[in-house]
């Protein structure tokens, strides 16, 4: 009788200890950004101005995966998400901070969603992992099926592939990621236009 007793009273307290302690509180959601786009750093990278005194925020646009800059396809991608996003306001639905400290989320004008532009227009893929085909399948086999952009010719590899044969594009994309403490907006256009020519 003592053994149950004892193994009873465990219980008990283990359970009263579980309800005494504090509950932890889901932190908050993270706040939307709202700003212009100042620099397309490649097909799923940009900066954005919250205001024109604010430093820019890097943000790597959830839910696609275009080219590495140095890999075919690369420069039009770049161009393309220049031309749906460069010094436009935008709105940023942020879920995570990613390895290389970027923003990442779902990026929008107004109403229309950037990510989805992108794999819909042949210049990104969805995002897989493992099993998941990611968010963007649906526009992605529409895009194969009408051989838009990067599915044009066939024989487009994902970046993930690309990387693992070939190893990361040279350091100058990936300082070009990180904003300086001054914005030169003066050199923003001329990148632009070096993409496009």
């Amino acid at each position: 009788m003592s053994k149950r007793f004892a193994v009873l009273w465990v219980m008990v307290l283990a359970a009263g200890l579980a309800m005494a302690a504090p509950k932890k509180r889901p932190p908050p959601p993270p706040q939307e950004i709202t700003g212009m786009v100042s620099r397309v750093v490649d097909g799923d990278t940009l900066w954005i101005k919250p205001g024109a005194d604010d430093a820019p925020v890097v943000v790597r646009i959830e839910g696609i995966d275009a080219p590495e800059s140095c890999q075919a396809g690369g420069k039009e991608a770049t161009a393309a998400l220049a031309e749906l996003a460069l010094n436009r306001a935008v709105t940023v639905r942020p879920v995570a901070i990613d390895d290389y400290g970027r923003k990442v989320g779902k990026v929008f004008d107004g109403e229309r969603d950037i990510g989805d532009r992108m794999v819909r227009d042949g210049h990104a893929w969805s995002t897989r992992y493992k099993y998941d085909r990611g968010p963007y399948v649906a526009e992605e086999r529409m895009a194969k099926a009408l051989k838009r952009g990067l599915h044009a010719e066939g024989g487009a590899i994902q970046p993930r592939e690309f990387r693992q044969r070939n190893g990361p594009c040279p350091i100058a994309g990936d300082a070009a990621a990180r904003p300086s403490s001054s914005l030169d907006r003066a050199a923003v256009p001329t990148a632009v236009a070096n993409l496009r020519g």
